[in-house]
């Protein structure tokens, strides 16, 4: 059957259990989707938007052809690869045997953001039951046979796929620890670098340049380096966990998948001005910059985001920053994902400079910004040495640093 219908639950500020906001009907055959939201919903005090840029409150049905028939909102609160190999895993099936419409449903608790889908208004809440920390050697060891193509007992894969709903393509979990959310990543079965060691120094350069992050922490287990980032979109009060909504910046901008040559970091920051504050349009700028610096070519616009919290919006912490590894002596010419500007996707300062008015910078003070961040990031052996990565590893991801030598 072509046509598949989901109840779509947002969980509102302030309470912990999730409310019907209306029915998602998807037509895998045609890929367009289409959401109304429902009567009681509506005559709620404190209703929110499911999306705030895609579906306004309102009573008329709305259409959606682009991501396969998913709305910005929804496809942000699917799993991405690694989630829907999890998912498949567990189903002992090939993730193409299963639709979209399946990959909501399947996932749960710990999907990103405030939504929830249901086959029914009945459908119980789901359980929250992430790993615990000390669960984390099994789960890596489970990851692992996932990656491989092997079958894995099932009572792990249920327990990693507790903690699996979120984006990206590298093995990573949520787990419970300190009384908070964590992501966990951990490494690939072919990493030839410890991109966890990696990561975890990068995120601690971008706090330097005046960059927003989560809190972050690099762990052992196992003999492995496991990266954790606090998750931003949940919160705790006493026992009660509560969430934050979140959509990327390509739900942002209702930009498709295939939509590469309209990725644009200034369309973007134009579009900020509309929901939140000058001063994260600056930071985003800075971002910008930052990705150039450190040959972060992986800066599509799903991995940059936006936290809703009630009727606000603003700018996530920043997530998922890695240098794009390059050979010494093949130059330092390399672009972005998104335009950077007047020169497209050419990843330069000069080009970073040329439209630094759209994100609220004069051209002096945009410059002065490059110049304080490229004097941080001058000594980044000493940070990234300090934070565990070899120097074996140091000499491989120096070439990515040609513009701060």
């Amino acid at each position: 059957m072509a046509e598949q219908k989901l109840v779509v639950f947002i969980y509102l500020p302030e309470e912990t259990v999730a409310v019907p906001a209306g029915i998602f009907t998807h037509d895998s055959e045609a890929g367009i989707g289409s959401f109304a939201y429902g009567r009681k919903y509506l005559e709620r005090s404190n209703a929110l938007p499911v999306d705030p840029v895609a579906l306004p409150l309102g009573e008329t049905p709305v259409l959606v052809r682009s991501n396969g028939g998913l709305y910005g909102a929804f496809r942000d609160a699917a799993p991405d690869y690694w989630g829907r190999l999890v998912i498949a895993a567990e189903a002992k099936l090939a993730p193409e045997a299963l639709s979209e419409i399946d990959f909501l449903e399947a996932a749960n608790a710990t999907r990103v953001g405030n939504l929830d889908f249901r086959d029914s208004i009945e459908t119980p809440e789901p359980d929250l039951v992430p790993p615990h920390f000390d669960q984390l050697e099994r789960i890596i060891a489970v990851a692992g046979q996932i990656e491989a193509g092997e079958e894995a007992e099932s009572h792990l894969v249920q327990l990693l796929r507790q903690g699996t709903s979120m984006g990206g393509a590298r093995p990573k979990c949520t787990v419970e620890w300190d009384d908070a959310l964590w992501i966990a990543k951990f490494p690939a079965k072919d990493d030839t670098l410890n991109i966890s060691c990696i990561e975890y120094a990068t995120m601690k350069l971008a706090e330097k340049c005046e960059i927003n992050i989560p809190e972050i922490r690099l762990v052992q287990v196992g003999g492995k380096d496991v990266f954790l980032s606090r998750r931003f979109d949940r919160g705790k009060t006493g026992k009660r966990w509560k969430r934050k909504g979140f959509i990327s910046s390509l739900s942002f901008m209702q930009w498709d998948e295939s939509d590469r040559l309209q990725w644009d970091y200034s369309a973007i920051a134009a579009n900020m001005r509309r929901y939140m504050e000058p001063a994260y349009i600056q930071e985003f700028f800075r971002r910008m910059v930052f990705n150039i610096l450190v040959r972060n070519t992986d800066d599509h616009p799903r991995n940059h985001g936006m936290l809703i919290d009630g009727d606000k919006m603003y700018l996530s912490p920043a997530y998922d920053i890695v240098p794009s590894i390059t050979r010494k002596g093949i130059g330092t010419s390399f672009r972005l994902a998104m335009s950077v500007g007047s020169q497209g996707r050419e990843a330069n300062i000069e080009n970073a400079l040329s439209q630094s008015a759209s994100f609220g910078f004069p051209a002096e003070d945009a410059a002065d910004v490059v110049e304080k961040m490229i004097t941080a990031i001058n000594n980044w052996q000493e940070l990234y040495r300090e934070s565990g990565v070899s120097e074996r590893d140091l000499e491989v991801i120096a070439p990515s640093f040609g513009f701060c030598d």
